[in-house]
């Protein structure tokens, strides 16, 4: 009788701890969100000196920022390296981020890519983009264009535009692939869709030039319009070039264009577009 009861009280225990934990984070994370930092600092200090992912995350956070405390970079990576080391991908980024610019640590490449990488297996895109740049670049680290495009490819298959638009580059160039106009355009046309300016003034290039595409001005005035909303300066003179070079049925229509994709591929000014 006593074994058989023993158990399910143990079961009924950690299912009401659990319940609580959960409790305790959503009300710590409410009171995160609504700006009242230093009632939910408490909370996530108790949870996340019990092992509590979510907590230790917000904690780097709130010492990365100075949000409820005083600005801690070394205080911040140790609580963000406890969640890391638990497998949260977000703390992985966070944690090669602060290796890479060297913030209370010594910068160290070839260390933060491999938090970077840690964090990219499991599908993050951000850290997927970051060291495939390190790897292309040769920056800290051998370069090497075979595993810059694997990530570049894991990231843009996942629908990262930076990825997309890097990858159409490399078609574009020939560099690490073979030089593949149709692939490029594939490419910058994905990134495109998604309102990356650069993207958008490359698609409205391959148009005009005919690369991997039909050559299209009305086409080519409508990507550069777009990019040139999205601040994009030399889209702005691209602009300028295609319209001394349609009539005026070829222009109503270029600017018709313009308007339907304004609505579906407004795009957003390049300082605030993702690494």
């Amino acid at each position: 009788m006593y074994m058989s009861i023993r158990p399910t009280c143990l079961i009924l225990f950690i299912a009401l701890f659990t319940c609580r934990a959960l409790a305790d984070y959503d009300s710590a994370h409410v009171d995160y969100s609504n700006g009242n930092y230093e009632k939910a600092l408490p909370e996530f200090l108790r949870l996340a000196e019990a092992g509590d992912i979510k907590s230790q995350f917000y904690l780097g956070a709130m010492y990365r920022e100075g949000k409820g405390v005083a600005q801690d970079y070394a205080e911040s990576l140790r609580w963000y390296k406890k969640a890391a080391e638990q497998g949260e991908p977000k703390a992985e980024h966070n944690v090669a981020l602060f290796y890479y610019n060297g913030l209370s640590v010594p910068r160290d490449i070839p260390t933060a890519i491999s938090w970077y990488e840690k964090a990219a297996a499991k599908g993050y895109i951000e850290s997927q983009q970051n060291p495939a740049l390190l790897y292309y670049k040769g920056q800290g680290i051998e370069r090497n264009l075979a595993r810059a495009i694997m990530w570049w490819q894991k990231a843009a298959d996942l629908g990262g535009k930076r990825a997309q638009h890097n990858l159409g580059l490399m078609y574009y160039t020939g560099q690490g692939v073979p030089q593949d106009y149709k692939l490029a355009f594939q490419w910058y046309k994905k990134a495109a869709e998604q309102g990356l300016a650069e993207s958008q003034n490359s698609v409205g290039v391959m148009y005009h030039e005919g690369q991997g595409v039909e050559k299209d001005l009305v086409e080519a005035y409508a990507w550069f319009r777009l990019a040139a909303d999205g601040g994009n300066e030399t889209a702005k003179l691209n602009v300028s070039i295609v319209e001394s070079k349609l009539d005026n049925a070829g222009l109503t229509s270029a600017r018709e264009k313009y308007e339907k994709y304004k609505v579906l591929y407004h795009a957003v000014d390049e300082e605030k577009q993702e690494n």
